[in-house]
């Protein structure tokens, strides 16, 4: 388990102009957009919303949404990925993922400062990053109990789960990270360690809000992408690297979660504003 009960593993500045369009896709990971400039609407889960400056977005693992900008002026995002691994402080994400507004101004500069911790690396960068974020997510859990009392409770209580079942959960994520490039299964999991595939895969799904096998493309998709950008290799390649036996499998697969072809996302980060900033 992360010491910190969170781990960020990216940040990035996304920019959309007229054209483009994010399709609807699903993570693994928590992520967090804030609309920085630009309109459109944003689709999460199945509703449409309206999307202006300080708009921004709590998105929980296995939740789909997209977005398709509007206007001539380019949309421009501040983004993150994290994992959590900490009860409380997972039950209060779930609990209050959703849509907000930045209504004092304050999140904006927030992010801007984890961002920055991630660009320069300094000493215990990590740790700072992650008490920021979770003061965050505590602060947004305030906000929605506040003015969601009843659902927010229910929510609470429907994502809890004892140290036990989440701790094997946990120790199944572990086990996809080390092992994804390799033919695994949840069966294979289960027996290496100790427990039946059925209460692994169920506990797991409680925590993480998807399955097995959702996880671990989704997992592969991501080391997939670290690899477009930071080596010379094919795309062919890469996919037999990250555990993908074909170029068709691996292409329908990226294409599920990211909403494009992985040829289209790397002319995309080769041609954007974007700067991936990896906290690992």
């Amino acid at each position: 388990m992360n010491r910190h009960g969170l781990q960020i593993q990216w940040a990035a500045r996304y920019e959309y102009k007229r054209g483009d369009r994010l399709e609807p896709h699903q993570h693994r990971f928590f992520q967090l957009i804030y609309f920085v400039d630009g309109s459109g609407s944003f689709t999460l889960d199945q509703q449409s919303v309206p999307v202006s400056p300080g708009v921004f977005f709590l998105i929980a693992p296995g939740v789909t949404h997209g977005f398709a900008p509007q206007g001539s002026r380019a949309s421009r995002t501040l983004d993150l990925k994290f994992n959590l691994y900490d009860e409380e402080l997972l039950d209060a994400a779930l609990g209050c993922a959703g849509s907000f507004t930045d209504d004092d101004g304050q999140i904006k500069p927030l992010l801007e400062k984890i961002r920055s911790e991630g660009d320069g690396k300094q000493p215990y960068y990590q740790a700072i990053s992650a008490l920021m974020l979770s003061q965050l997510i505590y602060q947004l859990a305030r906000k929605r109990s506040l003015t969601e009392p009843e659902e927010t409770s229910a929510a609470g209580q429907d994502a809890g789960l004892t140290y036990e079942p989440q701790e094997a959960a946990q120790r199944l994520a572990a086990y996809i990270e080390a092992h994804f490039a390799q033919d695994i299964s949840l069966i294979d999991a289960a027996y290496e360690i100790g427990y039946s595939n059925s209460y692994l895969g169920r506990v797991f799904r409680a925590s993480y809000g998807m399955t097995f096998s959702q996880y671990l493309r989704q997992f592969r998709v991501e080391q997939a992408q670290k690899l477009i950008l930071g080596t010379s290799g094919s795309l062919k390649t890469i996919a037999w690297q990250v555990g993908f036996k074909t170029i068709y499998h691996f292409t329908r697969v990226f294409k599920e979660v990211e909403g494009m072809s992985p040829g289209e996302w790397r002319q995309r980060e080769q041609a954007s504003i974007r700067k991936d900033i990896y906290f690992d």
